[in-house]
């Protein structure tokens, strides 16, 4: 779990946009590495959830700073005051009205990524889930059952809406390294691919309730 990522325009960021695949790549797999929480958590009892307040947060950096490197490409130094102007205009806008609808559906989903971390709670979103934990089944997770992966789904495809990496050739500006697209696509699949993979280790924790649980809410897109 881990909090949406806006596409913000950080110049510092930019020797890492040749990477920032890897770079996000690296964040799932932290992720994954955590998601035993059960299993290990009564096998290492503490040794686990150390590794887990550790390996989660630098997961979750990875993946923010992978996101915002793929917004940033390395303009060079002879382009002077015209990166200056790209840095005062991180979201690239064209004036149309699809704006506003994707504005909203940025808000929209990060107030709903907001509303599931509340729900369940930082701990559990940001460092790490006990074995004693109990099962959370209501607010959104009473509407898909990893609703924090929704909420970085929704953002990221709405961000990248509003990102126009063609507006850099109006700059001069003619190397920009990734398609937004395709690493959306990537970042879907494996937030789908890791919501797979912790419904398995939660159904073998949690059994007949989980059962049930699945069977009465979806996975990871509202019916």
């Amino acid at each position: 779990m881990f909090p949406p990522v806006f596409p913000i325009y950080i110049p510092a960021l930019a020797p890492l946009n040749e990477y920032a695949p890897l770079v996000w790549m690296t964040g799932i797999v932290c992720l994954w590495l955590t998601r035993y929480t059960h299993q290990l958590g009564k096998r290492w009892s503490r040794g686990f959830y150390t590794f887990s307040a550790i390996v989660r947060p630098v997961g979750i950096l990875f993946i923010g700073v992978g996101w915002l490197a793929l917004y940033a490409p390395d303009l060079g130094p002879e382009f002077g005051y015209k990166a200056q102007l790209v840095y005062r205009l991180p979201w690239l806008p064209t004036g149309s009205w699809t704006e506003v609808l994707f504005g909203i559906g940025v808000v929209a989903f990060f107030a709903f990524g907001i509303w599931s971390v509340a729900t369940l709670g930082l701990r559990r979103s940001f460092l790490f889930r006990h074995a004693g934990d109990r099962l959370i089944t209501h607010g959104p997770y009473a509407i898909v059952r990893h609703p924090q992966f929704l909420s970085a789904i929704g953002v990221t495809f709405f961000g990248t809406r509003l990102f126009n990496p063609d507006a850099f050739s109006q700059l001069g500006y003619a190397g920009y390294y990734h398609s937004l697209d395709i690493n959306w696509a990537l970042f879907a699949v494996a937030l789908w691919v890791l919501s797979i993979l912790e419904d398995r280790e939660l159904a073998a924790h949690f059994g007949k309730a989980y059962e049930v649980y699945t069977r009465r809410v979806p996975r990871l897109f509202p019916n």
